[in-house]
């Protein structure tokens, strides 16, 4: 059987795989990785181990397809010729600024990659404007394999993040990291601000909604702020005229008031959305209030749909959490750590194109919201190993070794077009029920569940 029968066979029977394979060989070329290391690297050396070796190892355990770095260590042992401890050693040295990179970089170039996608796509959060949601997140704890760490009983925090999301594209195009566990979002506001460009609308949480960092978004950047409204953040704001009800938006009213406040002397008029939720949060708020700087025209009913979006930034870290591997308990070591939440991010954004594909390819926007991530991912780890052996690096490459970004683009379509939909169609759960009142009892108890339900009613 030739090079192109096999690769046929594949795009027909594992076609996920195959749009992942020609994205990841385009962006995780040995050439790309060393160019990028040896750009963005401070005090860390090349050395024996290169730097695209350790990044090939973290993308087989990002998307599962290996359970771990050793067990992906030893499947790249012969072609390495280092130690598996060199190799741990490596990934705790990488820079924050290398792994941030990775996904800047990458994300740009998939971001062109979407661009070129022909097909219809979703329509944009807030038309007319670049959009940027961002969001916190620690990283889960780890083992205490650290010898320091091995006498405390206190979870061991390898970092902070701040992934910053593109809503329209679904890609994850940058991302805040902190070495500091207990770093929180107001530390990392510096950092965020420099990121702001001229007419963008950055969207976030309360944590956000700070005097200075909307003062300087609006002023000093000339951009625009949807943040929830914190009330320890701004405690003190002035009303510039009543509350006016707008209407209903899903799950609640909408009313819009002006308000001012002013920062170090420098005062700032923006609005104050607020939605009357139908049903309390699990918090038990019953409405939800959001701050904007955004001019009139765009009406109240789009800031609220606006910050509704936030919501797919937390979809994302599920994913990232569930879907793919990015919080490895093992490495204990921070720089290590934020590397590996990285290379997720990166693949994480690989299967966000591949989704969009998917659309394109059917005719309809809205089906990539219909594809599942899980599925994905799945059909990438289980046909990962037969795919390799079947067909070689070098082999692939021959074939799809020097595509452009469009040609790349019209690949990934034709991928698409041969997908079984209903194979990768996400599994849509009822409304949760309230859990029942459990009996008290100790937790060590326990119960036969056979026993249980031998004592179920017979059905007639």
């Amino acid at each position: 059987m030739t090079v192109d029968e096999l690769l046929d066979r594949f795009k027909n029977e594992c076609p996920v795989a195959m749009g992942t394979r020609l994205v990841l060989n385009h962006l995780l070329s040995d050439e790309r990785m060393d160019t990028l290391f040896a750009t963005h690297a401070g005090s860390q050396r090349c050395g024996e181990l290169l730097f695209s070796s350790v990044a090939d190892i973290m993308a087989c355990v990002a998307l599962n397809i290996k359970p771990s770095v050793n067990a992906a260590y030893k499947k790249h042992k012969e072609k390495l010729k280092v130690s598996v401890t060199s190799v741990y050693n490596k990934l705790q040295g990488i820079e924050t600024q290398v792994s941030r990179a990775l996904v800047s970089e990458t994300a740009a170039e998939l971001s062109q990659l979407w661009d070129h996608l022909e097909g219809p796509k979703p329509p944009p959060v807030l038309s007319g404007y670049k959009t940027r949601i961002i969001d916190g997140n620690h990283l889960a704890g780890t083992e205490h394999r650290i010898k320091e760490l091995r006498t405390l009983g206190a979870a061991a925090l390898p970092g902070t993040t701040i992934p910053i999301l593109d809503p329209d594209k679904k890609l994850l195009v940058d991302v805040i990291l902190s070495r500091d566990g207990h770093a929180n979002e107001a530390t990392l506001h510096p950092e965020i601000l420099e990121l702001v460009e001229k007419g963008e609308v950055w969207i976030g949480d309360r944590y956000f909604a700070s005097q200075k960092m909307m003062t300087t978004i609006a002023l000093d950047k000339k951009a625009f702020f949807v943040f929830r409204h914190s009330k320890g953040l701004l405690p003190n704001w002035e009303s510039q005229g009543e509350r006016r009800r707008i209407g209903r938006c899903d799950g609640g009213t909408i009313y819009e008031q002006k308000i001012a406040f002013t920062y170090q002397g420098r005062a700032i008029c923006p609005r104050r959305v607020t939605i009357e939720l139908d049903t309390p949060t699990r918090k038990g708020d019953t409405a939800v209030h959001v701050l904007t700087n955004l001019p009139s025209r765009v009406s109240a009913k789009s800031v609220a749909n606006a910050y509704l979006k936030r919501w797919n930034i937390e979809t994302a870290f599920q994913h990232l959490a569930t879907t793919l591997n990015s919080e490895i308990n093992t490495l204990g070591y921070p720089q290590a750590a934020l590397f590996s939440f990285c290379m997720s991010m990166m693949m994480y954004n690989l299967i966000s194109v591949m989704k969009t594909s998917i659309g394109c390819a059917a005719g309809d926007a809205d089906l990539a919201d219909e594809v599942s991530s899980y599925y994905a991912a799945n059909d990438v780890s289980e046909s990962w190993k037969g795919f390799m052996t079947a067909v070689t690096e070098k082999e692939f490459d021959s074939v799809y070794g020097k595509l452009t970004l469009k040609q790349l683009a019209k690949e990934l379509v034709d991928v698409a077009r041969k997908l079984d939909f209903s194979q990768y169609r996400k599994s849509h759960r009822g409304p949760k029920k309230p859990p029942p009142k459990r009996k008290s009892g100790n937790r060590g108890n326990h119960e036969s569940t056979a026993r249980i339900l031998d004592q179920r009613a017979p059905k007639c």
